[in-house]
């Protein structure tokens, strides 16, 4: 459902790309992965009853924004098609987010 890719950068050192189906790429530092990954791990395990997740991330043209619904995430950006990250796929993206941060 998602792609995350990691790549070096010479403004910001690393950048990694998320890629979401039909979404233009969105780019975050490590220290906005390691940020969105505790807040989607905190909607995901229950921790926190946040209704949206928003960022905008230094490194990219398209903000992060996400509702937060009973089955998981609706990833939306304008002009384009929702995308849902059920539960698991929302902890799976927190993993990856957080690995890219502590690298």
């Amino acid at each position: 459902m998602f792609e995350l890719l990691a790549a070096s950068h010479r403004t910001f050192v690393a950048l990694a790309t998320l890629s979401l189906p039909g979404h233009p790429p969105r780019r975050f530092t490590r220290e906005e992965a390691g940020i969105l990954s505790r807040a989607l791990d905190s909607v995901a395990n229950g921790y926190r009853r946040d209704q949206q997740i928003y960022m905008s991330p230094i490194g990219s043209n398209h903000d992060f924004d996400a509702r937060v619904e009973q089955m998981g995430l609706v990833v939306s950006i304008e002009g384009h098609e929702d995308v849902t990250l059920d539960w698991s796929e929302t902890r799976a993206l927190a993993q990856v987010l957080r690995s890219f941060a502590s690298e």
